[in-house]
């Protein structure tokens, strides 16, 4: 999914991915989708709001799935200092046509036993993310630099003990706050992780029992080193927390 804010930066930057849920709806992260400009929980405005699907390699949009925005709902408790409760929908204008390029995911069981996602399930994330850790997003997205990847890039990644993450980030400082609605992923040694622009995307798991790919996470936040350091996790949303929400939501959409 692309964010396209063209008050603030060049037209046609990358800030955030998302996953097909249905013909009509969108999921992604609430920080993706807020004005970076103004008061923070101020959306970015929906006409600035494009949805590629299908879409492999960045150059070569127009092979994709092009949909504009209807509708955008935040989670009404999200918090932009924490990134609690970072979570948002997007409706589309027009409905997609599935195909072997275009599919939707699954969402956990609203009545599943045991929370999901366990630790050390291996878990895919895609995105189009900076390749150079050490840049901000402002960087990346300067003319100048050419970190921004054009082809879509996968990582595998082990989900983390809760206790190990909430520790790791305490030790750092008080400000980090990984909640329950949160879950870490990533190598103790570091390596491969998410980094600046994959926000929003899903964090997979294959469900063999259902032979069908589930949404277990969001791509949400990480530590201020640069991404892929040693006992810096990345921390997702946990989506399991929110099936309720979220089919209320698309089962009404004039709220």
């Amino acid at each position: 999914m692309v964010v396209e804010d063209v008050s603030r930066v060049p037209k046609d930057k990358w800030f955030g991915s998302g996953a097909l849920l249905s013909r009509t709806w969108v999921l992604t992260a609430a920080h993706v989708l807020r004005s970076q400009r103004q008061d923070t929980m101020t959306l970015v405005p929906s006409e600035y709001v494009t949805i590629y699907l299908g879409l492999h390699d960045v150059r070569q949009k127009e092979a994709a799935v092009k949909r504009t925005v209807e509708k955008i709902i935040l989670h009404k408790a999200f918090d932009p200092r924490t990134y609690n409760n970072d979570i948002a929908l997007v409706k589309m204008k027009d409905t997609v046509s599935m195909n072997v390029f275009v599919m939707p995911l699954c969402l956990p069981n609203l009545h599943q036993e045991v929370e999901e996602p366990q630790p050390n399930t291996l878990g895919l994330v895609a995105g189009w993310g900076i390749t150079n850790p050490n840049l901000t997003m402002d960087d990346a997205t300067g003319s100048d630099h050419a970190t921004l990847s054009n082809i879509l890039q996968y990582v595998k990644l082990p989900v983390t003990l809760q206790a190990e993450c909430k520790s790791s980030y305490e030790s750092r400082s008080d400000s980090y706050n990984v909640t329950d609605n949160m879950f870490c992923a990533g190598f103790y040694e570091g390596g491969k992780d998410t980094c600046l622009g994959d926000s929003g995307g899903a964090f997979i798991t294959y469900d063999l029992g259902t032979q069908s790919w589930v949404a277990q996470g969001l791509v949400s936040w990480g530590g201020p080193e640069k991404c892929g350091s040693k006992r810096v996790y990345g921390v997702y949303t946990k989506i399991s927390k929110y099936t309720r929400w979220l089919a209320d939501k698309m089962s009404n959409s004039s709220d």
